[in-house]
């Protein structure tokens, strides 16, 4: 069984140990313990690089194969595994997900609802400390958009959480669940009301510290810009609900008026915080799915590429597959070579038992485009999503510009992030093709599931939540059912329950929910 463990350590020991904490790699700050630190430099820098841990292991560590983009490795027993079997329970844990927290039994194990709560409330307490200083006015503006990732993410996965009546400390320890449409409509007034702080900031506002913002450097303008692409993000989301029609009519109009734009060509959102080859310092993705420290592979080789995901590539000519796998028997950080066929990549079909065709000798991990090495950044919000985001709306009608070149760009994007030479042309390349789902011509029976295909394959390994909320949301791409001899179920879980220290400890709360199953209960903008 793969069993990785991700330490977070206390703010303060940082501060005691080395005054700057190596880049702030490893921090998980807590927000009982306030009063040591004069501006929350520190507690915001933590905060987004557990955001990035959570984004790229936690989460990922279920909608990557839900979304039809990994499979398990058949070297590895898989008991236990309720991620292919879906038969989810109230204390499920994504497997081989380990997390440990300093202040706890050694390998206990949190739910990603601890997770983000934790990451939240980090964030909660960076701007409330930034408010009770002059002139704090950005790093205000950073906290609330990077706590808007937090309970989007939360809604996607559980739909109603406690939200309005959180972070109250002891004043409430049974927070009431709020409906997860009215904190949608929230979230986007939060993304507003950031640009807003951002925009009129006094000129004798405290510039953000380049390494407090580990993802721009403390450049505004592209906080502006990725505000509006989550904006853009959360109202899509909405886009088969009828009641959301006339918050996403007014969102975008405010998106037009504050000029800000969304992420462009060449405009990653990156967490960069000086991952390195060093215990618990390296990119998180990389100490799951590389090596270690040690250059030890572990359990870290779990993870396979899903046959689903390779043969889509395989079957439309797509280079990216060269760095997106690596040939069997290759070791993480290779770059593999494409040969036109299923060839020398070797996908396995998701929930297949583990027989010996399906052993990690015999079958692809994750290519170089992904999985780089220790020091590689990690995604948050990548260029090509935000043009497939804007690729969407300009179809729907919902914003100025062609949905054909946003479409274009964001393939070449992708392209480029990957690390395809001469991306631009490479990706011409490719969606001159006359194949449906690649070409624009070729796909103008149905332009939406165009752009979301195109969608899901940029996102692969790379935010693999987004993929599976398009997936529940539109059923695009159509991703098999886990062939586990134990599925039960003619579909895949449509969210997570609620975890089992809520009915223990916030019962009358969470009953007031009533019968949840992973199967029947959605997610209000669920298809």
């Amino acid at each position: 069984m793969k069993n990785k463990t991700i330490h977070f350590f206390w703010m303060l020991a940082c501060l005691f140990l080395a005054g700057s904490c190596n880049s702030f790699l490893d921090i998980n700050t807590n927000p009982n313990q306030p009063t040591v630190l004069g501006a929350p430099d520190y507690v915001l820098t933590g905060a987004i690089v557990a955001s990035g841990q959570i984004q790229s292991v936690d989460l990922a560590s279920f909608s990557g194969y839900w979304a039809g983009y990994w499979a398990a490795s058949g070297s590895y027993s898989q008991a236990g595994d309720l991620t292919r079997n879906y038969n989810l329970t109230y204390n499920w844990l994504p497997y081989g997900v380990n997390v440990t927290f300093a202040g706890t039994e050694p390998n206990q194990q949190l739910q990603v609802w601890a997770l983000l709560y934790n990451n939240a409330s980090n964030y909660h307490y960076a701007e409330t400390l930034a408010k009770s200083l002059k002139g704090y006015d950005y790093y205000v503006a950073i906290a609330k958009i990077m706590r808007v990732w937090c309970f989007h993410s939360l809604v996607d996965v559980y739909g109603n959480v406690p939200y309005s009546s959180t972070f109250k400390g002891l004043g409430n320890l049974e927070p009431t669940y709020d409906n997860a449409q009215t904190i949608y409509q929230n979230l986007s007034l939060q993304l507003d009301s950031a640009v807003s702080i951002i925009q009129n900031a006094p000129a004798t506002a405290v510039a953000v510290k380049a390494n407090t913002d580990v993802i721009f450097g403390g450049n505004m303008s592209s906080w502006t810009s990725l505000a509006n692409t989550m904006n853009l993000r959360l109202l899509l989301r909405q886009s088969q609900v009828a009641s959301s029609q006339t918050l996403i009519t007014q969102e975008l109009a405010k998106m037009v008026a504050n000029g800000g734009g969304f992420l462009g060509a060449g405009q990653d959102a990156l967490i960069q915080p000086g991952y390195t080859k060093i215990q618990d310092l390296q990119n998180p993705f990389w100490e799951n799915n590389g090596f270690s420290a040690a250059s030890a592979i572990g359990g870290r080789d779990y993870n396979r590429v899903c046959n689903f995901s390779l043969n889509f590539f395989v079957n439309n000519n797509d280079p990216r597959a060269d760095y997106l796998f690596r040939m069997p028997g290759d070791n993480p950080g290779v770059n593999s070579k494409f040969t036109g066929n299923v060839g020398p990549y070797i996908g396995i079909d998701f929930g297949e038992p583990g027989i010996t065709a399906t052993e990690t000798a015999r079958t692809s991990g994750f290519g170089i485009g992904v999985l780089g090495g220790p020091s590689q950044s990690l995604p948050f919000i990548t260029a090509a999503e935000s043009l497939f985001l804007q690729a969407e709306a300009a179809q729907r009608g919902w914003i100025s510009g062609s949905a054909q070149n946003f479409y274009q760009t964001g393939i070449a994007e992708s392209f480029r992030y990957l690390g395809v030479p001469n991306p631009a042309a490479a990706a011409a390349t490719y969606y001159g093709q006359a194949l449906a789902n690649v070409n624009w011509g070729a796909s103008s029976g149905n332009l939406i599931q165009a752009i979301i295909t195109q969608k899901w394959a940029a996102m692969t390994s790379i935010d693999c939540m987004e993929a599976w909320c398009d997936f529940r949301r539109l059923g695009i791409p159509s991703v098999p059912l886990s062939i586990d001899p134990s599925v039960t179920s003619p579909v895949s879980p449509v969210r997570v329950l609620y975890p089992l220290t809520e009915y223990a400890n916030n019962a009358t709360a969470v009953n007031a929910q009533g019968t949840i199953n992973q199967f029947t209960s959605k997610i209000f903008w669920q298809n």
